[in-house]
């Protein structure tokens, strides 16, 4: 047989990193169901398979018993991907196509080694630049790693910049993003499906340091949170130090230490506040940076006089603060969003369609049970009212001011008497309620918790539809979606697309998910496909018996027919 290469591809193709002082990075698990007899529907995290990097840079499989996030030495351990390169192949004889792992069966096959193999890596910072719109204040590191070189290879960043201009990280004090590793392939078992004779290439982040230049030693904290500001006032928050000495060596003399938003010289990027000097005196930048980054790894090989390519990004975050908790509109979700088409919601589909819907209802309330309510009600309430300013206020419903998610909030509040808080009186923004401090953040529990059991979601979508498209706020439209014209004022159907040229339509109030903001600050929602999912589960359920007995059956309970929750993996 003839093997034939015609593509090369990277699994996964997207990977999120997260930074971390520990020395070794934290084994791979993945998200699960509670089997546990008293466990609900709530979702835990098993170990999954991991590969332990040896020596020599070859390795070795194995699954945890226990996932540790931090080391004995209390450092939290980061998040490391591991990038698989693939290959699509081609019989010489019969044409027929398969996609295999690169790994020394295959290579041998194609006649290459691992020497034949190139990665370039690049990662960047460009936060400071984004703001100041100066090329010299991004930091950029490069490499290319030879498939045969099995040594980790750092990232170290530095600002581009020519002749006269001054750069933010200079080339002798650069700044560590991490490093990459070509992993060694060896034949070796294969264990849980991972073999290790595959060509791998694993992104380790930095430690999540801090840098600033000489001056950025100590200062008052801002006296507001993020995303709100206040007028210059004398009174700060607490000193505290904002860099640390060893990473004070950035050059002081670039716009990012003169930066101030708000000021019209630059264009304000959101979060305006989000930076280091931000609601302190005049605003004015620390010039800090951190030691996050987004980069890009590229494979190349040459065969038979055609050189190929495969392409990954890897992003670096902050720690995950609950890894047992799935947000309700993910990195998935938003790419499933781009490139897949309409979700099809006719009979034919119903399982798929429930499994999507209680999915999200269960992410819903992982969601919403690390988010304290009350302080987002508050501060929600706080942001219409800044946003308002002067101007009437729209004839909208439901309410954005001190009414939101009252009695008063109707037809949009729909739960028991007793979980109803009443009307405020002399509180603006904070419930007054005698048996709680946290009156909207322990109903929660007890109002979208029984919606996580599959039965229970069914019943409830099958009996208070309408009321769910009620309060479900629906996602903002493509462009194509929109009126030649905004709509006047009031006119905004809570089944319909939201129009972002409305100032209601950036308005938080109590719809699902409550209170709060996505990347603009406006009103978060579920995505459109997402909405169209739900609005589909709710029109089949109208139609007598097309649910039967067994699609109720929660994927954990005996007897079930329907598609366990899948497992996704942190490497």
């Amino acid at each position: 047989m003839t093997l034939i290469l015609e593509d090369l591809y990277i699994l996964p193709p997207n990977a999120v990193a997260r930074v971390g002082g520990g020395a070794e990075p934290v084994e791979s698990y993945g998200w699960a169901m509670n089997t546990d007899p008293h466990g609900g529907s709530h979702i835990v995290i098993t170990p999954d398979v991991s590969l332990a990097v040896a020596a020599d840079g070859s390795v070795e499989p194995y699954v945890a018993t226990t996932i540790n996030f931090k080391d004995p030495n209390g450092e939290i351990r980061p998040v490391a991907p591991f990038f698989e390169l693939w290959a699509i192949v081609r019989d010489g004889d019969t044409s027929e196509r398969s996609e295999r792992p690169m790994n020394l069966a295959l290579m041998k096959e194609l006649g290459v080694t691992p020497s034949h193999f190139g990665f370039n890596v690049t990662a960047a910072n460009r936060k400071a630049e984004r703001r100041t719109g100066s090329p010299t204040e991004a930091f950029i590191a490069r490499v290319h790693i030879n498939g045969d070189n099995h040594e980790p290879c750092q990232l170290l960043a530095i600002s581009p910049h020519t002749s006269g201009q001054v750069p933010l990280v200079a080339a002798d004090h650069p700044i560590p993003l991490g490093s990459v590793q070509v992993i060694r392939p060896v034949d070796k078992p294969i264990v849980a499906g991972a073999d290790p004779s595959v060509l791998r290439v694993r992104f380790t982040p930095p430690r999540g340091q801090v840098y600033g230049p000489p001056i950025a030693t100590m200062a008052p904290a801002s006296p507001v949170v993020p995303g709100l500001a206040e007028a210059h006032i004398t009174d700060y928050g607490r000193i505290h130090e904002i860099v640390p000495p060893e990473n004070r060596f950035l050059n002081v003399d670039t716009p990012w230490s003169q930066y101030v938003m708000l000021n019209g010289k630059w264009e304000d990027s959101q979060p305006q506040d989000g930076y280091d000097g931000a609601n302190v005196g005049d605003s004015r930048s620390w010039g800090v940076v951190d030691d996050t980054s987004d980069g890009e790894l590229v494979a190349y090989v040459a065969w038979r006089h055609r050189r190929f390519e495969a392409r990954a990004r890897f992003f670096t975050g902050p720690p995950d603060y609950a890894p047992d908790r799935r947000p309700v509109y993910s990195i998935a979700d938003d790419l499933a969003e781009r490139e897949l088409p309409p979700p099809s919601v006719g009979a034919d589909d119903v399982h798929a369609v429930i499994e999507e819907v209680v999915d999200m209802f269960q992410r819903a309330f992982e969601t919403s049970s690390m988010l304290n309510l009350d302080a987002a009600r508050t501060r929600a309430i706080q942001e219409n009212l800044a946003r308002l300013g002067g101007d009437p206020p729209p004839v909208a419903q439901p309410k954005f001011d001190a009414q939101s998610f009252t009695n008063t909030d109707t037809p949009f509040v729909d739960v028991s008497p007793e979980l109803v808080v009443s009307e405020q009186s002399t509180n603006a923004y904070g419930p007054l309620a005698a048996a709680t401090q946290l009156p909207y953040t322990e109903i929660i529990e007890v109002v979208h918790g029984p919606l996580m059991q599959r039965e229970q979601l069914l019943s409830f979508l099958r009996r208070k539809g309408p009321h769910v498209l009620d309060i479900v706020r629906p996602p903002f439209g493509t462009t194509a979606d929109w009126p030649v014209l905004p709509a006047d004022p009031g006119s905004i159907s809570a089944h319909a697309h939201r129009d972002p040229r409305q100032q209601e339509s950036k308005l938080h109030d109590m719809r699902m998910p409550p209170y709060m903001r996505d990347a603009n600050f406006f009103a978060l929602s579920i995505g459109r496909r997402q909405y169209q999912l739900l609005l589909g589960l709710i029109e089949l359920l109208s139609i007598p018996g097309i649910i039967t007995a067994s699609d109720s059956v929660s994927p954990s309970q005996p007897g079930s027919t329907s598609t366990p929750l899948p497992v996704e993996v942190a490497p």
